[in-house]
């Protein structure tokens, strides 16, 4: 599947802001936990 094919995928089932939002949510805390894992 290329980029395209998943991009029209998703805007087929046009993920609602909510779900964008909860999405980046969860890379971000992740992100930071996984940062403040390394650094302590």
């Amino acid at each position: 599947m290329t980029r395209d094919e998943l991009n029209r995928e998703l805007r087929m089932h046009s993920a609602t802001w909510q779900s964008v939002v909860l999405v980046y949510g969860i890379l971000v805390g992740t992100l930071i936990l996984s940062a403040s894992a390394i650094i302590s």
